[in-house]
């Protein structure tokens, strides 16, 4: 925990935001998923309280990023204005939307910056176009590039966008028809990876699916986390690589492929199970499926 105090200091001092800020609590937590910034105004100043995932991959990115938030709000440039924001309750999907655009705009800048963290581009990208799926993948991706490559965003333009992206965006939103997203999309009720982990009773087993996507998105290079009714799929060069198919409320299947008799090993993951046996299978199986793709293209 000192540790991470001294990274908040660094940081803070960094951005420019010291004497801004009065007082800094740290707390723990057990997900990358679960990281916010919380802040208290004070007359001038302002308290944040900050919950960090305890692991240590990417830690200073992860504070880095947090803090990013902050100094947008203390920025007077950006206008921020907390009686605009949509409300949670009344409005979840635009507060979903809102909540994608201003972390794009925090991560895109954490690339400038060449900070690495644990939300980059791939993964914001993936997160944004399930959000965005009844647009269709194609034009959500679009939509996310463009939003990607603006160096700069004010609170009111985030607004804007939440409310009004399909209006903004007409010719990439609006290409007529149907598209299978769509369909899915309206049939099964905008599943995501968050809402499958609140499905698990089981803290353990929660921790365990967590671990395990976290590790799938940063050792597996251009593979794609999608939700889907029944579960999760790890997708890699448009085949399912690892699939979590949710059970009950304290454990799950874990299936994954094996590349040479494209026959998939399925097991049950419960609060036992050891993570690091199943983390090493993924790195191998990914490694052999790499070399398959090099070989045929390279």
């Amino acid at each position: 925990m000192q540790e991470k105090r001294s990274l908040v200091r660094s940081v803070i001092e960094d951005l420019g935001i010291s004497q801004r800020i009065n007082n800094v609590v740290i707390e723990g937590t057990d997900s990358p998923w679960l990281e916010k910034a919380l802040i208290k105004r004070k007359k001038g100043t302002v308290d944040v309280k900050t919950y960090i995932w305890t692991d240590e991959a990417f830690v200073y990115g992860r504070i880095y990023r947090l803090f990013l938030y902050v100094a947008d709000v203390l920025d007077e440039a950006f206008l921020y204005d907390s009686r605009i924001t949509p409300d949670e309750e009344k409005e979840p999907f635009i507060r979903d939307r809102y909540n994608q655009i201003w972390s794009l705009y925090v991560d895109s800048r954490m690339e400038r910056l060449g900070i690495e963290s644990f939300f980059d581009r791939a993964l914001r990208r993936n997160l944004f176009i399930d959000l965005e799926s009844s647009l269709g993948w194609t034009q959500a991706g679009q939509i996310f590039d463009t939003l990607w490559s603006r160096e700069v965003f004010t609170y009111p333009e985030i607004i804007e966008f939440s409310y009004h992206l399909e209006e903004m965006f007409p010719v990439e939103a609006r290409s007529g028809g149907h598209s299978i997203e769509k369909d899915l999309a309206g049939c099964l009720h905008r599943p995501s990876v968050l809402k499958h982990m609140e499905r698990l009773d089981s803290p353990e087993v929660a921790a365990i699916l967590n671990d395990l996507l976290s590790f799938a998105a940063y050792s597996c290079k251009d593979g794609l986390i999608v939700p889907c009714h029944y579960g999760i799929v790890f997708l890699f060069q448009d085949k399912v690589f690892l699939e979590f198919i949710l059970m009950g409320g304290k454990t799950f299947t874990f299936s994954i492929l094996d590349s040479r008799t494209g026959v998939y090993d399925t097991r049950e993951i419960t609060a036992g199970t050891d993570v690091e046996e199943i983390q090493k299978g993924i790195r191998d199986r990914y490694a052999m499926m790499s070399m398959s793709v090099r070989g045929q293209f390279g």
